[in-house]
């Protein structure tokens, strides 16, 4: 069972992704140029935050020095359903709810801690609110300079 459930969380984060790369597709297909701009941007924006945190972490020891472990898997997880909720929030529930669901397996599979979870996220979510703004502002510029 532990071998079913490790695939299952194994592949979460790819298709969490694979979701929001086709809602990006369908987005450029529609020629939604900006809206697939800001999906852009929270995308690839909020992962390379979750990944510079990891290489951070790695370099200077930040959370097992407070007795934890840094969740690479939630911070890409979280930034990629906040990308989609941001872009489609009529999926805010469903990607909500599988949010959860793959932190409850990560917590019931013991990968994390509740602490690794929340304190992943109360660094990630932030910094990824952050780039959601800028993206904003960048296509409101945009918006401005074409009218």
């Amino acid at each position: 069972m532990y071998e079913i459930l490790d695939a299952i969380a194994d592949s979460y984060n790819p298709l969490l992704g694979l979701v929001t790369l086709m809602l990006l597709a369908y987005t450029l297909w529609r020629r939604r140029w900006a809206a697939a701009g800001r999906l852009s941007q929270t995308l690839f924006g909020g992962l390379a935050i979750a990944y510079t945190v990891q290489w951070l972490d790695h370099s200077l020891d930040i959370w097992p020095a407070l007795g934890m472990d840094y969740s690479t898997h939630s911070a890409v997880a979280m930034v990629i359903t906040l990308s989609l909720i941001a872009a489609a929030p009529r999926l805010r529930i469903p990607a909500l709810i599988g949010l959860l669901g793959y932190a409850l397996l990560m917590l019931y599979q013991e990968y994390h801690s509740v602490a690794d979870i929340f304190s992943t996220a109360l660094v990630i979510t932030p910094l990824w609110c952050g780039v959601l703004l800028l993206s904003r502002a960048v296509s409101r510029e945009v918006a401005t300079q074409s009218a």
